[in-house]
């Protein structure tokens, strides 16, 4: 009997010890936690820097995949189409006009 209380006292050292000691050393020196709003100033800022980083990583594809270029090129085929639609109305109404 003494020997299994011996053993689980022996135990509950070992694996609490650090519990304990760090305990004895707190009161001993004060710990100097951040504050609420340091950590929501890290968080904040650690989330900023995520953000930047996907808009970094991002814009790095769409210059790879010269998506400008291709914006650019189908902007001017529908202003093109859009000028001879206009056109080919402005004909019909002369033609309907003029008759």
């Amino acid at each position: 009997m003494r020997v299994s209380l011996l053993l689980g006292i022996a135990a509950f050292l070992w694996l609490g010890g650090g519990a304990v000691t760090a305990a004895a050393s707190a009161k001993d020196e004060p710990v100097k936690e951040p504050g609420v709003l340091e950590r929501i100033g890290k968080t904040a800022q650690k989330v900023g820097d995520k953000i930047e980083q996907g808009f970094t990583k991002a814009g790095r594809k769409l210059k790879e995949k010269k998506v400008g270029e291709k914006i650019e090129r189908k902007l001017k085929k529908a202003a093109h189409k859009t000028a001879e639609g206009f056109k080919k109305a402005g004909d019909k109404i002369d033609k309907k006009l003029n008759n």
